[in-house]
């Protein structure tokens, strides 16, 4: 046709590698310019490479776009492997039906394909600069598996608005540079196991309101700058086991919104066994909704020199939260007003200076805390659960509560009422009450404590007869040793008799039973008197009664009411 023959004038003499392409390219047979030896073939060096091996851009655009003979029955396609490719590759806006394969390249310069059309990309193993798909539709599969993109501060590779039919598949590749993929639309997975992204002081991969239709996987992927996942939607699992993610001095991973239907997971590549997932900088992720598990199982997480290493206010997880297994940090952990639907597991938490935030947080699961595994700081106030995993008794439990961070201050040692009752709800939703007063009894000792000294007394005179209410056996205990020693007091000191009619012996029990107990007479006061200390001790005997009284009265209405 006459606009190829132009096409094909303009480019001038092809070389004969040019026309050994040309030739393949309609029945989609293979150009393969390799030696064979791994060292020589390596793109890096594909400056020393023979002219045999350079083949311009221009003419694999040509090919693509349209100019190269295509034969019925047999499908082009342009496979080539070992060429170095010089001059940018232009392919904007074109409709590209073939699909085309890179493999072991060296590419010069830009590939540009922003806002076209075609079949599968594959540029795996090959070196580029830079290569833009900005809202391109791709019939299949965008590969750079094993790739080098050398960008720059500003452009790797930028696929913003960008829909792939199929997989995005970058295993093993290394980018300096950002990676855009802002507003994609991924059918597939995309995936990017063990790939190293650098981008010193910005977004190493910025894919704000992507939609994978399936899993992305970053596995052992190292990440130098921010990773950026806001609003993402994902069909299937998000997988981080293994990566290490440097934000370079800021946040480490920045996923507000996010959305997984299943598990998402950062942790060792294996359960116990392979590289740690490890972050330095803020993890943030409020407002998360994760469909399966959430799993920090033997992550490391580090602030970077903030004070927050994990934040994911309001997330909302139907399954677990797993904080367990070698769980480390030295920072926060926020799930303010989080809702988990199973387990919270934090077995084998190694965190002792961490502060762990539950703050209005709802684990319907329950809690598996197996062995000292609670940081030392937490803030549980509004927090409510499901049952412990493995029992413990009250004052083992209250040990927690008293880690409880102060008003507006990370230390321990504050004070929140709601905890308390909300363990003491759990031991009565067993039907253990001795528990629950033994939670409650703490509580008011804990709520001393915010007291100024003044009205810290009466506090400790009603904890020490009662146990505020909930020991009510400690005043009839106290009661029985004033009367022993008063009895026997009063049995060394002689009366005098008041009473003259009646003849009666003096007895020193039922005396100070009659100044002890107030609600009974003995009438032994109307028959005998004391004089002096004596006289002060039945004063005395009688206003310990009457408040021992009151003591038992207020502990068996609050038994009676709590309980």
């Amino acid at each position: 046709m006459r606009g190829e023959s132009e096409v094909w004038r303009a480019l001038g003499r092809l070389t004969p590698t040019e026309r050994r392409i040309c030739t393949a390219f309609p029945t989609g047979a293979e150009v393969d310019l390799r030696t064979g030896d791994a060292q020589i073939d390596d793109p890096a060096g594909a400056a020393d490479w023979p002219p045999a091996r350079v083949v311009r851009a221009e003419v694999l655009a040509a090919l693509l776009l349209g100019a190269g003979r295509t034969f019925p029955g047999r499908v082009a396609a342009l496979r080539l492997r070992g060429a170095r490719i010089t001059g940018p590759l232009q392919l904007a806006h074109g409709r590209i039906a073939a699909s085309w394969l890179l493999e072991q390249c060296r590419i010069d310069e830009h590939i540009d394909l922003e806002g076209g059309q075609t079949g599968s990309v594959y540029l795996r193993g090959s070196h580029l600069r830079t290569l833009s798909a900005y809202n391109a539709h791709i019939d299949g599969v965008l590969a750079v598996s094993g790739a080098t993109i050398n960008g720059s501060g500003a452009l790797a590779l930028y696929a913003d608005s960008v829909t792939i039919a199929g997989d995005l598949r970058a295993r093993d590749t290394r980018v300096t540079g950002p990676i855009s993929l802002i507003g994609a639309d991924i059918s597939g997975q995309v995936m990017l196991v063990d790939a190293c992204i650098t981008n010193h002081g910005g977004r190493s991969l910025n894919a704000g309101g992507m939609k994978v239709g399936r899993s992305l996987n970053c596995a052992g992927m190292r990440v130098v700058g921010e990773v950026r996942l806001p609003g993402v939607q994902i069909g299937s699992s998000l997988v981080f086991n293994g990566a290490t993610l440097d934000g370079a001095g800021g946040t480490a991973l920045s996923a507000t919104g996010l959305t997984v239907a299943s598990d998402v997971s950062f942790r060792q590549e294996l359960p116990g066994a392979g590289r740690c997932f490890a972050s330095h900088g803020v993890m943030w992720m409020p407002g998360a909704r994760i469909g399966g598990n959430l799993y920090l199982s033997g992550a490391r997480l580090d602030s970077g020199g903030s004070t927050v290493a994990l934040h994911a206010r309001r997330a909302s997880v139907d399954g677990s939260v797993n904080l367990d297994r070698g769980f480390s940090t030295r920072d926060e952990i926020r799930l303010t007003a989080s809702r988990i639907g199973g387990l919270l597991d934090i077995s084998g938490m190694t965190s002792p200076d961490a502060l762990l935030i539950l703050y209005g947080a709802n684990v319907a699961g329950g809690i598996r805390d197996v062995g000292d595994c609670w940081p030392g700081r937490v803030d549980l106030d509004g927090l409510t659960y499901g049952p412990f995993d493995p029992y413990r008794p009250a004052r083992q439990r209250l040990t927690l509560l008293r880690r409880q961070i102060k008003t507006n201050k990370t230390e321990p040692g504050g004070y929140r009422a709601q905890p308390y009752e909300q363990l003491a709800a759990y031991y009565r939703g067993l039907g253990n009450d001795g528990q629950a007063r033994t939670v409650l009894l703490g509580k008011s000792r804990a709520a001393r404590t915010t007291q100024p000294w003044y009205r810290r007394l009466p506090g400790y005179l009603l904890d020490g007869l009662v146990g505020f209410g909930y020991r009510p056996s400690r005043a009839i205990g106290w009661a029985l040793a004033l009367l022993i020693g008063a009895s026997v007091y009063y049995s060394t000191v002689t009366p005098t008799r008041v009473d003259t009619q009646n003849t009666s012996e003096f007895n020193p029990v039922l005396y100070t039973a009659d100044q002890l107990i107030p609600v009974i007479r003995f009438g032994q006061p109307e028959i005998w008197q004391f004089h002096g200390a004596a006289a002060a001790v039945g004063a005395v005997l009688t206003i310990l009664g009457w408040t021992l009284g009151i003591a038992i009265a207020a502990g068996a209405t609050r038994a009676l009411t709590r309980t």
